[in-house]
């Protein structure tokens, strides 16, 4: 697999998203809202397909649903995590899921951040900004549940 997408100090160079969800209008909805903040966004349906373009491309964040027939995004997201190469790769998971339960799991399991769908687009856009920007007291590589 490739490494999280490195930057060259090139600052223009878009921020590059990969969104998983097996819900062909979260996933239209979502690359729509991303792209219209400067956001470059692969968009795949399955986690099996996520993996692939993990091992072929560079992504600075991997936007994660849960419930996917097949691979689920558990799975997914313990795949990635066990990468030596994409450890570090901050994965935000995006669920219908929000019971304070699955926050938590989600967290204890490696995400970053954890958004509930129907999700409100400048909410979205914040948190993408968080993890990708770096903004200040946000660390892509620890959970929110340990800072």
């Amino acid at each position: 697999m490739r490494r999280p997408a490195e930057r060259t100090g090139d600052m223009t160079q878009a921020r590059r998203i990969l969104v998983v969800d097996d819900s062909p209008e979260v996933l239209d909805v979502t690359r729509t809202v991303l792209n219209s903040d400067g956001y470059d966004v692969v968009a795949v349906p399955s986690g099996e397909e996520a993996l692939e373009r993990l091992g072929d491309e560079a992504f600075d964040l991997v936007l994660l649903d849960i419930n996917m027939p097949g691979m689920d995004g558990w799975e997914t997201l313990r795949l990635i995590r066990a990468d030596d190469e994409l450890y570090d790769l901050p994965v935000v998971l995006f669920s219908v899921k929000g019971e304070v339960q699955d926050k938590v799991m989600g967290l204890q399991e490696g995400a970053v951040e954890y958004i509930t769908k129907p999700f409100i687009v400048d909410d979205l856009l914040n948190r993408v900004r968080a993890v990708v920007e770096g903004a200040p007291g946000c660390d892509p590589r620890v959970p929110a549940v340990d800072r």
